[in-house]
């Protein structure tokens, strides 16, 4: 059985007599041209972060830490536009389908509630990344509420609203999973860490300590045991040393529990120093 709408209204002069089946098949439509255009600035997006990402490893490779750093920030913000743009893509492609499940069964009951909560919760995610997409989404979204008033199945769907909103919990979160698995996939490692990224990414205040007396006459530890680490490992095995005592640093303690010797601890200091995850006093 074929459903109609008959229904008239003023806002947008509009005075429809359309079946439900084509006006769910124009939703489709209007969906996957926006699916379209965020996939176009998920590749600009590519692109963009693939420009900055060389100019870090150039910045860095000459030294110029502090551009290293500008450009690694610029990275991490195109990182986060893209997780949102490919995790609306997910929830969207999902949209679709949903769609295209009550084109062929026709139970708007059952399906629709969570096709809007979905779109609901993309829409407010891509405001400030492609508000023309979220402006879209918003008409799309006005659309579909008024297919459903003008079928007389509000009642139903507010029944099920919380089934529906978990329903597009789940969905949305899935999609963001999967949104971040890819990304890992699709970027590369920064070679530096974006400032902000987290508290423990913060440059330490490294003070450089020394006990009474024993600063000319200390002796290099010896080195017992396992071989000695290359110096990327004692630059990782002085960070977190560094961390754990709040950017104090006495050699000879710090020598002696990391099992390496001064010339090793210099080296993996200026490393750090240079990467600008530290600054001496």
């Amino acid at each position: 059985m074929t459903w109609k709408i008959f229904s008239f209204r003023v806002g947008r002069d509009l005075f429809s007599r359309m079946p439900l089946k084509e006006r769910i098949a124009q939703a489709i439509f209007r969906f996957e041209t926006q699916l379209s255009k965020l996939e176009q600035t998920a590749s600009r997006l590519h692109q963009r972060d693939r420009e900055m990402f060389e100019r870090c490893i150039g910045a860095k490779a000459q030294g110029d830490i502090a551009h290293a750093i500008i450009y690694a920030n610029e990275c991490a913000e195109i990182r986060k536009m893209a997780k949102i743009v490919l995790s609306s893509q997910l929830a969207l492609e999902r949209v679709a389908l949903r769609l295209k499940t009550i084109e062929e069964v026709g139970d708007i009951l059952t399906h629709l509630g969570p096709v809007l909560s979905i779109v609901k919760e993309t829409k407010g995610k891509l405001t400030t990344v492609i508000p023309e997409v979220s402006h879209e989404l918003e008409e799309i979204t006005e659309f579909l509420n008024g297919t459903v008033a003008e079928a007389g199945l509000t009642p139903e769907i507010d029944t099920n609203f919380e089934t529906s909103s978990e329903e597009a919990k789940r969905v949305l979160e899935e999609a963001s999973a999967i949104a971040e698995q890819k990304l890992k996939e699709i970027y590369p490692d920064l070679p530096i860490p974006p400032e902000g990224e987290a508290e423990a990414m913060k440059p330490l205040e490294a003070e450089a300590l020394t006990e009474a007396g024993e600063v000319e006459t200390l002796k290099t530890p010896e080195i017992k045991g396992s071989p000695a680490p290359s110096l990327d490992e004692a630059k990782e095995m002085l960070y977190t040393y560094l961390k754990q005592h709040k950017g104090e640093l006495a050699f000879p303690q710090c020598c002696k529990e990391l099992n390496l010797p001064r010339e090793t601890v210099d080296e993996a200091l200026k490393l750090l120093q240079q990467e600008g995850k530290i600054r001496l006093q």
